[in-house]
C-alpha cells in the first residue's frame, strides 16, 4: 500500500474535494452522485466504464466518479475484467487521488453475509489502505421508508454491521429525491476528511500501472479485430444469395437471454416468462421479407459439464435440429455479456454444444445478449477484456459475434444485422449444403426411446396414485398426526436448506454457505407442527436421529444428472439405519423450476437405472419442490400429506404390534360356550355393556400383573372354561383406553398376547379366538404373581413405555440417553417391542411341538434344556447390548427371569395334567 500526504498549505488541493462511487448495481450511486453535485450531472443507467463529473457546491470544486456497478451476491470472480479494471482506473480519474469513497446500499435490499464479501471483494481491489477512507451511504427512494443510518446498520444483521467496521462505523442514509440531503451528506464527507488530515487515497503504483497497460492492451486488440471482422464480411457479402426461408436453433446456458432474443428476433411483445424452456418450443415469423423459424432450447448451467446436465436435456438438444426440418441453418451460441466468461464456462458450451455434433462450428455464430449493459464499450472491447476463454470461443467461430439488445423498442438494425449475418454464414465455401444435415438414425433411436420412456411414465403415475388411494383409505380411519419430523437428507449442493426454507416458508436456514452441523427449525402447517433437520452433506443417517412420526426425505437436485455414483452415496448414507428406515423415506427433488412444463414422472424416466432404481427403493414414493417460487403453500401441503401417507403403515404396525404372535399359538378347536372367567368379567360380559369409567380404572389397578404363558401345552386341562376373545379384546381395550365402549374406538383394541392373572385366583390363557380359564393352586398363584410382567411395559404400544416412563419421571432416563450421546427413548422402546417379540416367538417355538398328546409320555429332558439354553443365552446376547442403559437392562433381565418362572410353571401343570391322568385311568381299569 501506497499512501501520500498532501500538503495542508497547498490551498488548491484542500479547496478541492474528490469522490469515488463504488457499489452494486441498482445500489443508486448516480443518484448519490447528482445529490452531492446538486443536480442531474449523471445518467442512471448501468455503465462499463466510469463516468466524471466536476460541479462547484458552497464555493468548492467537487469532482465525482461513478464507477460500474456488479451484481450484488457475485465475487469477484464473477465479475467481467472489464468491470474490475474500470474500479481500479478510478482513481487516476482524480489525481492524485480520491478523498472519499462511498460504498453505496440500498436500504430496502437484505444484506446478507455472500452480500458482505463481495462488497469486501471488490472494494479490496484498490488495495487494504483504501477502507480508512471509505464510508457506507444507505439509499432510500421514499421518505416515508427512511430509516437513519444507525437503525439501518441494526437492521441489516451481522453482515452489516461487519462492513461499518472495517469503515470504521463511518455510515450514513440519504433520500435520493430530496435536494436537501446533499448537503449533510457533504458535511459528513468533510468529517471524514478531517479525521484523514485530509490526505487523499493513492492507489499502489504497481496496481494503477497494471490497469492503464492492460488497458492500452485490450485498445489495440479490439482495433485489430474489428478490423479483420470487417475484411471478413467484405469478401462474404459478393457471394450471397437470395434467402427466403431461414432456420435457427437457440443454443446457451440457462439465464443466458435465449428466450428474450427469440422474442427480440421475431419482434414478439417480451412477455413475462413463466417458466423455464424446459422443452424444445419453436417460433415462427416474417422479417425483412425472410420467413423465420426459430427454435429456442433448454439451457443448461454455465458451470454445468455435459456429463452433469440431466439426460432430459441433453436429449433436448440433440433433438433441436429436428424441430425445423430438414434442419437449421445456423446455430446462435448466446452469452452474456455482463458476466465473467471462465475457462468453466467456455468448456461447457464446447461439450454441451457438441452433443449435437463436434461438425457444427462452422454454422455458429456468438449472439451477445444484454447489450445495453456495454454502454459505450465496443464489442471487441469487450471480447479482448474478457481474456483467452472468450477469445478462444470467438476464433472458434471465426469471428462470428453479434450484439442484441432486447430493451431496445422497435425492429431497428440489430435485427437487420443479424440476418445479414446469418446470410453470410450460410454462403461461405465450408457449408457444403445450405442446411445442417439431422443423423436420421440418432432421431429415431432417441424417438423409439422416448415412447418407451411414454409408456413407463403412465405406469408410475398409475402406481403412484393406487399407493395414495390405499393410504389415504387407511388414515381415513386414524387421527391425523399432530406433529411431523422431516429430515433432511443427501449430498453437498442438492438444495437441501432451501428445501427446508420452503416447508417452513421461511428464511430458516443459510443458503449461501455449506451446511456442517445439524440444524432443526419449527413452523406450524395446516395445524400441524412440522419440525425440519437439515443435515450436512453425505452425513450418515443412523437410528438416534429418528423419532415418532418422522420422515426422511432424500434431496436430489432434478436440474443435474444423478449416475450410479449419486445413488451409491445415498444408500450409503442410510445403511446403518437398515432396511426398515427405507420404509418411512421418499425423494424429495429440489429445483423444481428446472422441471417448467415437463413432469416429474418424465424426468425420473429420462434420466435412466440409477435414479428410478432410487424411486423405487422408496416405494415409489418422491415428491418436487420449486424453491424460488413458494407460491400459496400447496407443494408443502401435498408432501406432508405424502409423509403422512407413507408413515401409516408404520403407524399401524404401532397400534397392532403384537398381533402377529396369536399366529404360533395353534387352537385345535374352537369353542362354542361361553361363560364367566371371573365374577366381574363374568357380569360385564354377560350384561353386553363394557364397565363405566370409574370401575375401569379399578379393574386396571386389579388386573395389572401379567404371566407370559402359551396355551397349547394346557388347553386340554379338566375343568376348563372358554371365554370368547372377541368379547375379552373389548373389555381389555376398555380397561386400558378409558373409555365407554358406545363412543368406539378409532382403531379396533389391539390382540394383548399375554394371560391375565386376576386376584380371583384364576389364570387366563389367551389362545388364536379364545381365552381359556381354569382355577390355580394358591400356591402356584403366587409364585406366578411374584414374577409376573406388566401389560404396561410389554404388550400394547399404547402402554409399553411405562417402564421408561417411570424412569424418565426419576431421571434416570434422560441421563442415561445423553450419556449414550446417540439414542432417543423411541429406539428404545422399539428395541423392546422388538426384543419382546423374539423372545415370545422363541418360546413359541420350543412349546409348539409340545401336543397335548405328548403332555401323556415322558417329556424329552434334554431337549427341554437344550432349548431353554438357547433361549436364555439369546437373551444373555440381547442384555449385553444394554451395557450403558442399567435401567433397561434390569428390565428385561426381568423378562428373562419371569420366562423362567414361566417355564416351571409350564412344567408343573404338565405333571400335574400327568398325575391327574394317571388317576381318571387307574379308576377306569377298577
Amino acid at each position: 500500500m501506497a499512501t501520500s500526504n498532501l500538503s495542508e498549505r497547498d490551498d488548491w488541493s484542500i479547496s478541492q474535494l474528490k469522490i469515488v462511487l463504488l457499489g452494486g448495481r441498482n445500489s443508486g450511486k448516480s443518484s448519490v452522485g447528482n445529490l452531492l453535485l446538486g443536480k442531474e450531472e449523471f445518467v442512471t443507467k448501468e455503465r462499463t466504464s466510469c463516468s466524471r463529473r466536476l460541479g462547484v457546491v458552497a464555493g468548492r470544486w467537487i469532482t465525482v466518479v461513478d464507477t460500474p456497478g456488479w451484481w450484488c451476491d457475485f465475487s469477484a470472480g464473477d465479475t467481467s475484467q472489464l468491470v474490475k479494471r474500470e474500479i481500479v482506473s478510478s482513481v487516476s480519474l482524480c489525481p492524485p487521488g480520491p478523498h472519499v469513497f462511498l460504498i453505496v446500499i440500498k436500504a430496502s435490499s437484505a444484506f446478507s453475509e455472500r452480500r458482505r464479501r463481495a462488497v469486501e471483494e471488490h472494494v479490496a481491489l484498490l488495495g487494504d489502505g483504501v477502507w480508512s477512507h471509505c464510508m457506507v451511504v444507505f439509499t432510500s427512494a421514499d421518505r416515508f421508508l427512511h430509516k437513519g443510518a444507525e437503525e439501518c446498520v441494526e437492521r441489516g444483521g451481522a453482515a452489516l454491521r461487519r462492513l461499518t467496521e472495517k469503515c470504521g462505523q463511518r455510515s450514513h442514509s440519504v433520500v435520493l429525491n430530496e435536494q436537501t440531503e446533499g448537503a449533510a451528506l457533504l458535511l459528513r464527507i468533510q468529517k471524514l476528511m478531517s479525521e484523514n488530515g485530509n490526505r487523499a487515497f493513492e492507489v499502489e503504483e504497481s496496481i494503477s500501472q497494471a490497469a492503464a497497460e492492460e488497458k492500452r492492451a485490450v485498445d489495440q486488440r479490439a482495433h485489430l479485430r474489428l478490423i479483420g471482422m470487417k475484411r471478413q464480411r467484405a469478401l462474404l457479402k459478393g457471394r450471397l444469395r437470395p434467402i427466403t426461408n431461414i432456420r435457427i436453433v437457440l443454443l446457451g446456458a440457462k439465464g443466458s437471454g435465449k428466450t428474450s432474443a427469440l422474442n427480440t428476433i421475431l419482434s414478439r411483445e417480451c412477455r413475462r416468462h413463466l417458466g423455464r424452456t424446459a422443452r424444445c418450443q419453436v417460433g415462427e415469423g416474417v422479417k425483412f421479407g425472410r420467413q423465420l423459424t426459430v427454435v429456442d432450447t433448454p439451457g443448461w448451467w454455465m458451470n454445468y459439464f455435459s456429463d452433469e446436465s440431466s439426460h432430459f436435456d441433453q436429449r433436448e438438444m440433440v433433438l433441436s435440429p429436428s424441430l425445423c426440418p430438414p434442419g437449421p441453418h445456423v446455430f446462435l451460441l448466446t452469452i452474456r455479456v455482463d458476466r465473467a466468461f471462465t475457462e468453466t464456462h467456455r468448456r461447457s458450451v464446447q461439450e454441451h454444444v457438441e452433443l449435437i455434433s463436434e461438425h457444427i462450428w462452422s454454422r455458429v455464430i456468438l449472439l451477445f445478449t444484454f447489450g445495453d449493459w456495454l454502454g459505450a464499450t465496443t464489442t471487441e472491447q469487450y471480447i479482448e477484456s474478457e481474456g483467452t476463454p472468450l477469445q478462444w470461443l470467438v476464433d472458434r467461430c471465426s469471428d462470428r459475434y453479434h450484439v442484441l439488445n432486447s430493451r431496445t423498442k422497435g425492429e431497428g438494425f440489430q435485427v437487420r444485422e443479424l440476418i445479414g449475418k446469418i446470410e453470410e454464414t450460410m454462403s461461405r465455401r465450408c457449408c457444403s449444403s445450405w442446411h445442417y444435415e439431422i443423423e436420421m438414425k440418432v432421431l429415431q433411436e432417441v424417438e423409439r426411446r422416448m415412447k418407451r420412456e411414454a409408456e413407463r411414465v403412465r405406469k408410475r403415475l398409475m402406481k403412484k396414485e393406487q399407493q395414495r388411494h390405499r393410504a389415504r383409505a387407511q388414515l381415513e380411519k386414524m387421527e391425523p398426526l399432530p406433529e411431523l419430523r422431516l429430515i433432511l437428507v443427501g449430498g453437498r449442493k442438492v438444495g437441501k436448506s432451501s428445501c427446508g426454507n420452503t416447508i417452513l416458508s421461511t428464511d430458516s436456514f443459510g443458503t449461501f454457505s455449506q451446511t456442517t452441523s445439524c440444524t432443526e427449525k419449527q413452523g406450524h402447517i395446516c395445524g400441524k407442527k412440522v419440525s425440519v433437520l437439515d443435515t450436512p452433506g453425505c452425513l450418515p443417517v443412523t437410528s438416534d436421529l429418528l423419532t415418532a412420526s418422522c420422515a426422511i426425505l432424500l434431496v436430489v437436485n432434478i436440474s443435474s444428472s444423478f449416475t450410479d455414483l449419486h445413488r451409491a452415496a445415498l444408500e450409503k448414507q442410510l445403511e446403518d439405519g437398515g432396511s426398515q428406515m427405507w420404509k418411512k423415506t421418499m425423494v424429495l427433488f429440489s429445483h423444481g423450476d428446472w422441471l417448467g412444463d415437463t413432469s416429474t414422472e418424465q424426468r425420473i424416466e429420462g434420466e435412466g437405472g440409477p435414479l428410478q432404481g432410487l424411486v423405487e427403493r422408496c416405494g415409489n414414493r418422491y415428491h418436487v419442490l420449486d424453491n424460488k417460487n413458494w407460491g400459496d403453500g400447496a407443494q408443502v401441503r401435498e408432501l406432508l400429506d405424502l409423509a403422512e401417507e407413507m408413515l401409516v403403515e408404520e403407524r399401524l404396525g404401532d397400534l397392532h404390534r403384537g398381533d402377529h404372535m396369536w399366529k404360533g399359538i395353534s387352537a385345535e378347536k374352537q369353542q362354542q360356550n361361553v361363560t364367566a372367567c371371573g365374577k366381574d368379567l363374568t357380569e360385564h360380559l354377560s350384561s353386553g355393556h363394557p364397565p363405566s369409567h370409574d370401575s375401569c380404572e379399578a379393574a386396571a389397578a386389579e388386573t395389572a400383573l401379567v404371566v407370559a404363558l402359551p396355551a397349547g401345552g394346557a388347553r386340554r386341562q379338566a375343568g376348563l372354561t372358554f371365554v370368547d376373545r372377541d368379547a375379552f379384546m373389548s373389555y381389555m381395550a376398555t380397561l386400558f383406553y378409558g373409555r365407554q365402549g358406545s363412543q368406539g374406538l378409532r382403531q379396533p383394541a389391539a390382540d394383548l398376547p399375554f394371560q391375565l392373572l386376576a386376584p380371583h385366583r384364576q389364570l387366563r390363557l389367551i389362545s388364536e379366538n379364545h381365552m381359556v380359564v381354569f382355577s390355580c393352586q394358591t400356591q402356584q398363584r403366587k409364585a406366578l404373581e411374584a414374577d409376573a410382567i406388566s401389560a404396561r411395559t410389554l404388550c400394547h404400544p399404547a402402554l409399553r413405555g411405562r417402564t421408561l416412563q417411570r424412569l424418565s419421571e426419576s431421571g434416570n432416563l434422560q441421563g442415561l440417553i445423553d450419556q449414550w450421546g446417540c439414542s432417543s427413548l423411541k429406539e428404545l422402546e422399539d428395541f423392546i417391542d422388538s426384543y419382546f417379540e423374539m423372545v415370545w416367538e422363541q418360546t413359541m417355538e420350543s412349546l409348539h411341538s409340545s401336543e397335548p398328546e405328548s403332555l401323556s409320555t415322558e417329556p424329552d429332558t434334554a431337549v427341554e434344556e437344550t432349548g431353554r439354553e438357547e433361549l436364555l443365552l439369546s437373551i444373555d446376547r440381547k442384555l449385553s447390548k444394554l451395557d450403558i442403559l442399567e435401567e433397561i437392562r434390569n428390565d428385561v433381565a426381568e423378562l428373562r427371569q419371569n420366562l423362567e418362572s414361566s417355564w416351571r410353571a409350564i412344567q408343573q401343570l404338565g405333571e400335574k395334567w400327568e398325575k391327574d391322568s394317571d388317576k381318571k385311568s387307574g379308576h377306569k381299569e377298577l
